[in-house]
């Protein structure tokens, strides 16, 4: 990710419609599927640090994140976090009830099958995996190349990389299905009209616009309890680490 982007995120993912409905999701997902007792809890590539707080509510949080720039502002908020990769996590084996990683694997520095088998490694058997990419190649925009997009997902390939890393696989939905028509849009525009730089995604939208559009990305938080989406601008996974039992049979 370009460096002045951390600053832009600090800065307005509290507001920002698409922070503000996709930590919504993943804090429902983490309540629905791992809230037991106190977790020991690991937001993976935390960024700027404010899904971390809000994980707070379930557990003690730890951040790790590679850029200097990001761990600078998580530490701002408060956040208990160290710059390391996610894929040489520095804890040891089996020290988290739950991993969360939001848009982070996917990134061109990042091998996703390592990240993968660490986030598997630091788990404790029956431990949860909340996992966030972005989905369908097809939506790719000039925001993934301001972003170092490696790749974006398909469901079918996000689960064969999450069963490799031997995780067992709960639910894998798409996500954010109303920026979907947005995004293909856009990425066709772009195919005519080549913009002449890349630009962040992540800008100030008049209020009313920006509460419409959190208010109608929130809707999928009901809808992921009951069902999974068939795709989105995103997918979101969650997956637990095999106990002794489910090896055994």
């Amino acid at each position: 990710m370009e460096t002045p982007e951390y600053k832009n995120i600090f800065e307005n993912e509290k507001s920002h419609f698409f922070y503000v409905a996709n930590h919504k999701i993943a804090l429902s997902l983490v309540k629905k599927y791992a809230a037991v007792a106190r977790l020991k809890i690991l937001d993976a590539g935390c960024g700027t640090g404010l899904l971390a707080k809000k994980l707070e509510r379930f557990g003690g949080v730890w951040g790790i994140d590679i850029s200097p720039e990001a761990v600078r502002f998580a530490k701002k908020r408060g956040v208990r976090v160290q710059k390391a990769s996610v894929e040489a996590i520095p804890f040891k084996d089996k020290f988290f009830d739950l991993v969360v990683s939001v848009d982070v694997i996917y990134h061109k520095a990042v091998d996703d099958k390592k990240a993968l088998r660490e986030f598997f490694r630091v788990l404790k058997p029956g431990g949860v995996l909340v996992l966030r990419v972005p989905a369908t190649p097809i939506l790719a925009t000039s925001h993934d190349k301001h972003v170092h997009t490696r790749e974006r997902y398909t469901k079918s390939m996000l689960i064969e990389k999450l069963i490799d890393a031997g995780f067992i696989v709960e639910k894998v939905s798409g996500v954010n299905l109303l920026l979907a028509p947005i995004a293909l849009t856009r990425h066709f525009w772009e195919k005519i009209m080549p913009p002449s730089k890349t630009g962040s995604g992540v800008v100030r939208l008049p209020r009313l616009i920006n509460s419409i559009l959190a208010f109608l990305l929130s809707l999928e938080v009901p809808l992921l309890g009951l069902f999974n989406l068939p795709t989105g601008l995103g997918l979101i996974a969650v997956c637990r680490k095999p106990t002794q039992q489910n090896i055994l049979g």
